[in-house]
């Protein structure tokens, strides 16, 4: 009995760690060395707080978690109200709201999140609130939903929850980033595509905080909105600097949005109709994804595609065998069209290639 028990730890620990997995076939390509100029903002999006019928976090909440991830600016999309404006004055807190459309019958065609004058679709591949208007050209997609991908498959979620909850102790915030394991971005690139859009991304956390107490000295949170923080972030690469939350949004409108699952950002820019992508790991598998799919090994990639809308995402994976790639973990993923953003950011000029001096 205690050998078949331990046989089945044996296999759990090795699930663990080496799931998830692929076999594909990967191109290894010279890195650059040099990137354009770009403005790096990291920014949070689609966040409930005390002003949401299901949520019970506060504004300094978020902003406390902000401070604690470096996270410059956060959009929090109450539901159905913007009356956080009344007691948040942060001007690096942006106010939208979230909405859902539905017809006479009270039939759901979709749900959308409005702020200024940026419209996302929030939940589009969820079949509950499945985009069911037109396909407008000023859309922004939230093509991950945090709370969906990561309850997407329960019993997986669980399988990764327990370890999480018992290395807290020890890890604390940073255990729950053995929850990114969970996030399938493969599936997501293809329902985007799948279903036609063309249109920009950006992804939401839609963190609701559940149980709230506070006391003196005591503050507790769950599920806290550091740990959503943690696990994923918006990086938008702007071409000018911004110093305000309106020009911000009016930058996400204007520049590429990458979804991050890690800290350090990746840069993802196009000259002419050639992408190029680079990551911060060299053990990451990247892919593009459209009329075509390429793979590449490494920290650089760069291939020239048509004037179509593609998916790059990317995994850092923990060793490979052959085609083999195993332990893999999301490093990121974002939407573009080339005919749209071929001449973003050419402005960048060129540095000295550092083999040479």
């Amino acid at each position: 009995m205690m050998l078949i028990l331990f046989v089945i730890l044996l296999l759990y620990v090795a699930y663990l760690i080496l799931y998830p997995f692929k076999w594909v076939k990967t191109h290894k390509v010279k890195p650059t060395y040099w990137l354009p100029n770009f403005y790096i903002y990291s920014y949070q999006f689609h966040i409930h707080t005390q002003f949401s019928y299901d949520s019970l976090g506060k504004p300094e909440d978020v902003i406390r978690s902000m401070r604690l991830e470096d996270i410059d600016y956060a959009i929090v999309t109450d539901h159905d109200t913007d009356a956080i404006k009344q007691i948040c004055h942060d001007p690096k807190v942006i106010v939208g709201i979230e909405k859902k459309i539905t017809d006479e019958k009270g039939n759901i065609l979709g749900d959308i999140i409005s702020v200024e004058n940026l419209r996302v679709v929030a939940h589009p591949f969820k079949e509950k609130y499945r985009w069911k208007l037109a396909k407008d050209e000023d859309l922004l997609v939230e093509i991950i939903n945090l709370k969906d991908a990561l309850l997407e498959n329960k019993f997986r979620f669980f399988l990764f929850l327990l370890p999480t909850i018992f290395s807290y102790p020890i890890l604390k915030e940073k255990s729950v980033t053995l929850l990114r394991k969970v996030i399938d971005v493969d599936s997501y690139a293809k329902a985007y595509l799948k279903d036609g859009w063309k249109n920009p991304v950006m992804g939401g956390l839609d963190h609701h905080v559940k149980i709230y107490i506070r006391e003196v000295g005591m503050r507790f949170l769950f599920p806290s909105y550091r740990f959503s923080f943690l696990l994923m972030r918006n990086f938008l690469l702007s071409d000018r600097e911004i110093d305000h939350g309106k020009d911000f949004v009016n930058a996400i409108k204007r520049n590429l949005s990458l979804i991050s699952f890690y800290p350090k950002p990746s840069f993802i820019w196009v000259e002419n109709k050639k992408v190029y992508i680079q990551t911060p790991y060299e053990n990451s598998l990247i892919i593009v994804e459209g009329n075509r799919k390429t793979s590449f090994e490494g920290s650089y990639a760069h291939v020239e595609l048509d004037d179509d809308t593609y998916v790059l995402y990317a995994y850092k994976y923990l060793f490979r065998i052959g085609k083999l790639y195993l332990g893999l973990s999301p490093l990121f993923i974002t939407a573009l069209e080339v005919r749209k953003y071929g001449k973003a950011f050419t402005g960048g000029h060129k540095g000295e290639d550092p083999q040479k001096s």
